[in-house]
């Protein structure tokens, strides 16, 4: 009676935590959905300026700078802010892991966004220079500002800055890669599709439009990389749930029918116990 009542309350706990995966696979993929759209949406806006910013590209590298960069690189290193996402931030960890040498953090600095970034920082004795927690598919946009602000006031002390993030590469697949927003990776551009610029009016001067341009791109690129990082760890989330989801149910298959064949068992014996008592 004792193994029939253990087995009953395991039953009763994987069931409770079936429904909790369950749970979570439709947030992350509710979640996957809203964050498609607006990823799609910054695209298409991206490929709208696209003409401008082509002809605009050799004026915003010929923009002064005041003074000479203080120091190499600005790392920008994003991750996921929970767990139970599959391998995501390992591969991250595993990729800063790799392009984050000693070499290359000398006379640099690094900002973390997601807790499991601050996490592994600490871990390899790193302080950064921010820190954003709480990246929340909610508050995107509010980080990707805040990240915004810092950046543009330190951007001058440096050489570049390069954002080291995972992109979706297709819904199963996430690849971390690193993006220089700072100085501009201008996409190779087609001449044809180059606008010339008399063709628009300047009603301020064009360096300080210039400026705007960049200052846009930046913000557009830090949401747009921002934005493709939780993508990818909802996808990694979602299919992490759906085979914890899978492996419950086969789980709870097995331990119901073995729970039904010990009960059966039992009141058997129970039976024969009874007619042989006659």
């Amino acid at each position: 009676m004792s193994q029939l009542i253990h087995l009953k309350q395991r039953i009763k706990a994987i069931g409770v935590i079936r429904k909790i995966a369950q749970t979570m696979r439709l947030i992350s993929m509710s979640s996957h959905s809203k964050l498609k759209k607006q990823s799609e949406s910054m695209q298409r806006f991206r490929n709208e300026i696209k003409p401008l910013l082509c002809a605009l590209t050799s004026e915003i590298q010929k923009i002064p700078t005041d003074h000479a960069p203080k120091f190499k690189t600005l790392y920008i290193l994003f991750s996921a802010e929970k767990g139970l996402c599959g391998n995501f931030n390992n591969t991250m960890h595993h990729y800063f892991q790799q392009h984050l040498t000693p070499q290359d953090l000398q006379n640099s600095h690094v900002i973390s966004v997601g807790k499991k970034t601050s996490v592994y920082l600490g871990l390899r004795g790193i302080t950064p220079l921010f820190e954003f927690d709480k990246v929340l598919p909610n508050h995107l946009e509010k980080i990707a500002q805040d990240l915004y602000e810092k950046v543009i006031l330190i951007q001058k002390d440096y050489e570049a800055v390069v954002c080291m993030a995972s992109s979706p590469k297709t819904f199963f697949i996430q690849e971390p890669q690193s993006i220089t927003i700072i100085p501009i990776q201008q996409d190779p551009c087609d001449i044809r599709a180059e606008e010339p610029l008399e063709n628009y009016e300047w009603l301020q001067d064009r360096k300080d439009v210039t400026r705007c341009m960049f200052r846009i791109l930046l913000k557009t690129n830090i949401l747009l990389i921002l934005t493709n990082s939780m993508l990818s760890e909802q996808s990694a989330r979602f299919l992490s749930m759906d085979n914890a989801t899978r492996s419950a149910e086969n789980l709870l298959k097995e331990m119901k029918l073995t729970f039904n064949k010990m009960r059966q068992a039992k009141i058997t014996r129970e039976l024969i116990e009874l007619i042989s008592g006659f």
